[in-house]
């Protein structure tokens, strides 16, 4: 019995049985508030690394999908232009142009962002702005490193 909350305590281990009809599977757990949410804090071994779920997605990650599907409907003619595509998502023309320019980023940039390893002090407000259309002035602009991807041309 769980003293603290006066219910049965959590098996030790995962187990899976029947019970009539239904089949029962208790998994060993304690929740916890973490920034007003609640977490399930498993004992230490249950699940490897890899399953654990990955860590939500960051503003700049959710920014990049959004301009990618965005340009993606304008070439497939969904849209026929960013003002056509802010009036149907009822977005402001400007929000979605300097949004879809984040597509323009270079590709390890890119890569970094969904991989949650951008640069410090990247920021969406920052990218929002005039960046450069080179992608070694990018770099440069944000104090990454070179592209290991890109060549020599900087594109």
């Amino acid at each position: 019995m769980n003293t603290r909350t006066g219910r049965p305590a959590a098996p030790a281990k995962v187990s899976v049985h029947r019970d009539g009809e239904a089949v029962v599977i208790d998994i060993p757990m304690t929740f916890r508030r973490c920034s007003g949410r609640k977490e399930v804090v498993l004992p230490p071994g249950t699940l490897t690394a890899s399953a654990m779920p990955a860590k939500p997605p960051t503003p700049l990650a959710l920014a990049l999908a959004r301009a990618f599907r965005w340009q993606e409907m304008i070439e497939s003619g969904q849209a026929r232009s960013n003002s056509d595509l802010a009036r149907r998502l009822k977005l402001d023309q400007s929000y979605v142009a300097r949004t879809i320019r984040l597509t323009s980023l270079a590709p390890d940039l890119i890569e970094a962002i969904l991989d949650g390893q951008e640069p410090d002090g990247l920021s969406l407000w920052g990218l929002r702005r005039d960046v450069p259309i080179l992608w070694d002035q990018q770099r440069a602009m944000i104090g990454a490193g070179p592209d290991t991807q890109g060549g020599r041309d900087g594109r």
